[in-house]
């Protein structure tokens, strides 16, 4: 055999015994072709709220998921309003100013919102259960990711923030009592329905609340239970419902063009992580649910538990915002009403 010949046999054999390698340890190439890239994840309450629970386990399982995909992510989280507060989040999310972010519905507006008003109307839900089962629907996925579109963001999950209540300087145990108060509402839908109470509304972040009572600019605010506890709200006031007015989803959200620049692989990572966010969230929020009113009551706040007759009133006083939402949301706002229904029925506690 000639040397030309033996060098090329030589080479054959480095080629085959390279290929078998590949074979043996299939990620070797794949690491060494995969690319990294930081995403950026903002959102509005404390890293242990239930939102904030999200938002974490979404990071930690986009990191481990992506380990091996084309793209590898590498996660930071910004939580408590660091980069921007809950007003601001779905404007940032949409420009591409945050990658992933929490989207407080209330603050999303325009004709494209309309049908995801549904998001907090009041005493829609039976349990958490029928809340869940709800949003987990075709229709309901099918028409937020559908709308959300619209605002150049891509949906994620559902980011469980929990049961709204109303606080004040004055005890609340009927609608009657709101009447003229100056009270804090979280956008157009908590706003919508104080002003049908008979109160004043006034739109705030929930960083603002706090310094806006102790200014008397406000006389007290509608939110869950869970933020009177985080940002020691109970320090300013000292009476709260105990009516359930509605309960509150968020959503977690993607930057639509960021979104539509990963491979699929990482695609697919990031929503199976977001599923796993979305479980941890869920079970959070309901377990914390039922230690916050002794929480609140050891702080100090006087909490009025409604009898059938004054729950009744609460009943009526916001009967009127379905049938508002009606007449805006056309026909995918009624197929998902009819969801709901369905849910309520299976899962109306016995």
């Amino acid at each position: 055999m000639s040397r030309s010949s033996n060098a090329g046999y030589l080479s054959v054999l480095a080629g085959v015994a390279m290929a078998a390698l590949l074979l043996l340890c299939p990620t070797t190439g794949a690491r060494a072709q995969q690319r990294e890239s930081p995403v950026t994840i903002a959102y509005n309450l404390p890293r242990d709220h239930a939102t904030g629970t999200f938002f974490e386990v979404l990071a930690r399982e986009i990191a481990e998921r992506t380990a091996r995909t084309s793209l590898k992510l590498i996660p930071r989280t910004f939580p408590d309003g660091q980069l921007y507060n809950d007003s601001q989040l779905p404007e940032a999310i949409g420009s591409g100013a945050v990658d992933i972010g929490q989207v407080n519905l209330g603050f999303v507006s325009g004709p494209d919102a309309r049908v995801l008003r549904i998001w907090a109307l009041p005493f829609l839900y039976t349990s958490w259960e029928a809340e869940w089962a709800s949003e987990d629907s075709p229709e309901f996925r099918e028409i937020f990711t559908r709308q959300l579109g619209k605002y150049g963001q891509k949906m994620l999950g559902w980011v469980q923030y929990g049961v709204v209540e109303i606080y004040a300087n004055k005890s609340i145990q009927k609608p009657a009592d709101v009447k003229g108060l100056r009270l804090r509402g979280f956008g157009v839908d908590s706003v919508t329905l104080l002003r049908d109470l008979g109160a004043s509304p006034v739109t705030m972040s929930s960083q603002e609340i706090y310094q806006g009572v102790m200014r008397g600019i406000i006389d007290g605010f509608s939110t869950g239970p869970s933020s009177v506890i985080d940002r020691k709200l109970y320090e300013v006031t000292k009476f709260g419902t105990d009516v359930g007015l509605s309960f509150i989803p968020f959503i977690a959200s993607a930057n639509q063009k960021w979104w539509e620049s990963l491979p699929k692989d990482t695609q697919e990572a990031v929503e199976q992580a977001a599923l796993a966010a979305q479980k941890a969230a869920r079970s959070q929020a309901k377990a914390d649910n039922e230690k916050l009113r002794e929480k609140l009551v050891g702080h100090g706040v006087k909490i009025h538990t409604p009898t059938p007759a004054e729950r009744q009133l609460w009943l009526d006083a916001a009967k009127s915002r379905q049938s508002d939402y009606l007449k805006t949301a056309g026909e995918d706002g009624k197929r998902m009403l009819d969801v709901v229904a369905r849910e309520n029925a299976k899962w109306a506690p016995r």
